[in-house]
């Protein structure tokens, strides 16, 4: 029987946990499902950024145990034998992220799912790139590449807590963070409702206002970017927000949805369509489900957008991290041109059983 890689991946909005059953070798996604974290648990990985070394520490430990409860669950939910399973990719929660200071903590202790599953765990896979000069993320690129690209080129946007893009065309495809994406929205409805609600379900309430295009425009112009940039999440929100929302009421929602697209768009402009042509771009992510959005940035790029279908759009970056321990389990460096790096590098670290 073929041995899967199994992805692990919880991103910036902190809103649950991610697992995908990869076949490397077929090109094939097995079974994804994710599972929602409770609304406490999200605030606390949402607040980490301001913990103490102890804070962090616990947090580090109580994830880890969080992460095998939750793929012993998996492994049950999808009758699913654990001995079929070569390697398992933890990307971890990023607490922290600076590229233009070169550093980057994702926490979530690997060593629970090793030892007791006793199935090799890759984690950590950011330090590689940065120490190498790169900037750390986005590393879905090298998954695209694998499972994507072709001789047709195609842009592929992730729209998570930020949001990411992918120019997709074999031997050419590379990626960047092209600017905020459910972020701006989820910070806004969090502070508006006193923590009560989490998100604008299919941006149901930014539909109901009107954007201040202007002021969008003029915020916009401070977020396109000089160079390929990769993005924390904490670049929007309260330091954000006391500087560009002071005032924050619910109509605001208008104007940061469609500042989330036009600030995609621009950046997507930029470093994409001004150099190669493509006329398809295809969106994965939570914000596949924010309507308003999804429109916004239709009547702003001149592409045709349509929601991913060759993969199931909430499964990429969990089968991202699967793909990469497969390349790390098999001693399998990656191509420099992805990560941005001056050579090509095995990403990761593997912690045997």
């Amino acid at each position: 029987m073929n041995k899967f890689a199994l992805g692990l991946m919880s991103g910036t909005s902190a809103d649950g946990l991610t697992l995908a059953l990869l076949n490397v070798k077929a090109k094939k996604l097995v079974c994804f499902k994710n599972y929602a974290y409770p609304k406490n648990l999200q605030q606390t990985i949402l607040q980490a950024p301001s913990f103490n070394t102890a804070q962090i520490a616990e947090l580090n430990f109580k994830l880890g145990k969080i992460y095998l409860a939750l793929t012993q669950k998996f492994l049950k939910d999808f009758k699913i034998n654990k001995n079929n399973i070569s390697v398992i990719g933890l990307h971890g929660q990023t607490v922290y992220h600076n590229a233009e200071k070169f550093c980057t903590l994702q926490i979530g202790e690997g060593a629970f799912l090793a030892k007791i599953l006793g199935i090799p765990v890759v984690n950590n896979f950011r330090p590689a790139v940065i120490s190498l000069g790169g900037q750390g993320a986005p590393l879905v690129p090298i998954f695209e590449d694998y499972f994507f690209a072709g001789k047709t080129p195609k842009i592929l946007l992730n729209i998570g807590g930020i949001a990411n893009c992918s120019y997709v065309q074999k031997g050419k495809t590379f990626g960047f963070d092209c600017g905020p994406g459910n972020v701006l929205s989820d910070f806004a409805i969090s502070k508006l409702t006193k923590e009560k609600q989490s998100f604008d379900k299919d941006g149901k309430i930014a539909a109901k206002n009107k954007a201040d295009i202007k002021k969008a425009k003029e915020i916009a112009k401070k977020f396109l970017y000089k160079k390929i940039i990769s993005l924390d999440r904490n670049a929007f929100t309260k330091t954000f927000f006391e500087k560009y929302f002071p005032h924050l009421t619910q109509k605001d929602l208008a104007t940061l949805n469609y500042l989330t697209a036009l600030i995609i768009a621009q950046n997507i402009k930029k470093f994409i369509l001004k150099k190669y042509n493509a006329e398809n771009l295809y969106i994965s992510g939570g914000g596949v489900y924010n309507k308003t959005l999804l429109n916004n940035l239709k009547n702003l790029l001149p592409l045709n957008i349509k929601i991913l279908n060759t993969l199931n759009p909430m499964a990429k970056e969990a089968a991202c991290f699967a793909y990469l321990a497969y390349l790390n389990f098999n001693k399998m460096p990656v191509n420099k041109i992805l990560i941005g790096t001056q050579k090509n590098t095995i990403l990761g670290a593997l912690n045997l059983p």
